[in-house]
């Protein structure tokens, strides 16, 4: 692993400092102590990505860490302004804890009838829905899978998504921050490249006849929904040893009615099962983000960071969702009872006076020293 990097940034591109100054603090007991100072910075443990296993990244994001290109990074619950869960569901979680619901189930008979599928080829079935392919559509829907290039397509699509989702601004929006952001990745070459051939896997990957060389697929990949004869979204995946993670996802606003957002999730987590991997992580859950809540409509699991032995490394969503909701830091034992503040707050073996200086704001983006304690 590279050298490490600890980083207190002004800037969230979750809430965008837009919180009432207590709730950005972690805890009460660490609110109580700061809010005087100002708005929680957000902080991260950083480090250059470069030839690392596709088993050794899977490990660490089961950690807290993601990547963005090939940059890592693990946000610090503790000293940010908000508390981002590394998150993971599959198949069978989706299912017996009841997220697979009406809500969900409309979600895919208004893609059916979106893309054209006739009345009696649409299901609410979650493998007939994987399956859409096959229904036919008069829209001409189907999905390829792709390396992790850059294209003028993708790229342009990039531009209109984020400049009308999220209202970025034209000069930060240009080729190279999204070769950066979506086409660089931080894995050895030996793992990703030439291992399968790209137009036998997608012949098996068109047809639904899943065989041998789809079997072998992993690294970064695009998958690229096309419609109406041209691309109106691209899924950025990684295929890891026994997992399949999302790292972005962007859409046509112009097909903003096919729910594509939620329809990508549900493909994925079929996806996962598929290739026969345990989970399927979607980055992180922010409980009081409205960008990133969503997330939680797939059930799962979220990371646990108990200091003590015997408590769960993995929590159930439909266990502890109600407890999120306030947007401060949780930590549970093994019956779901919130220990954050007996663990790490202001009260707890932690404190001293490094660890009340570790807290500290700062004006401007910077590097800080790195604390001791970090979830």
């Amino acid at each position: 692993m590279d050298q490490l990097h600890y980083i207190k940034s002004t800037r969230c591109g979750y809430c965008l400092q837009k919180k009432e100054i207590w709730k950005s603090w972690a805890l009460q007991s660490i609110s109580e102590t700061m809010q005087d100072r100002g708005y929680c910075n957000s902080s991260s443990i950083t480090f250059q990505g470069d030839q690392l296993s596709l088993r050794r990244y899977e490990e660490l994001m089961k950690e807290g860490w993601r990547r963005s290109g090939d940059f890592m990074y693990k946000p610090d619950l503790l000293r940010s302004c908000c508390r981002a869960y590394t998150i993971r569901t599959n198949y069978e979680l989706y299912l017996e804890d009841g997220y697979y619901n009406k809500s969900a189930k409309k979600t895919m008979r208004k893609f059916y009838k979106s893309v054209g599928c006739t009345q009696n080829a649409i299901s609410t079935e979650l493998d007939d829905f994987y399956h859409a392919k096959e229904h036919g559509g008069d829209k001409g829907f189907f999905t390829v899978l792709l390396p992790n290039t850059f294209s003028y397509d993708k790229f342009e699509l990039y531009k209109k998504y984020q400049f009308k989702v999220h209202g970025d601004k034209e000069e930060d929006v240009d080729e190279l921050s999204f070769y950066n952001f979506l086409c660089l990745d931080p894995f050895r070459k030996e793992e990703t490249e030439d291992l399968f051939d790209w137009r036998l896997l997608n012949k098996e990957w068109t047809s639904g006849q899943y065989g041998e060389e789809l079997k072998k697929l992993q690294g970064p990949i695009h998958e690229c929904y096309f419609a109406d004869n041209k691309l109106i979204a691209v899924a950025v995946l990684d295929i890891l040893p026994t997992s399949v993670s999302s790292v972005y996802f962007i859409w046509d606003p112009d097909y903003a009615h096919l729910g594509l957002g939620n329809v990508s999730a549900i493909r994925e987590i079929m996806l996962t099962k598929v290739l026969e991997k345990e989970y399927y992580y979607l980055g992180f859950l922010i409980a009081d983000c409205e960008k990133m809540i969503y997330k939680a409509k797939f059930g799962g699991e979220i990371r646990n960071f108990s200091k003590r032995g015997g408590d769960p490394l993995w929590v159930r969503l439909k266990h502890v969702s109600n407890q999120l909701e306030d947007g401060y830091f949780k930590v549970f034992d093994s019956e779901m009872n919130d220990i954050a503040e007996q663990q790490y707050g202001m009260d707890s073996d932690c404190y001293d006076s490094e660890f009340v200086s570790s807290f500290d704001v700062v004006s401007k983006t910077q590097l800080f020293p790195t604390p001791k304690v970090i979830p």
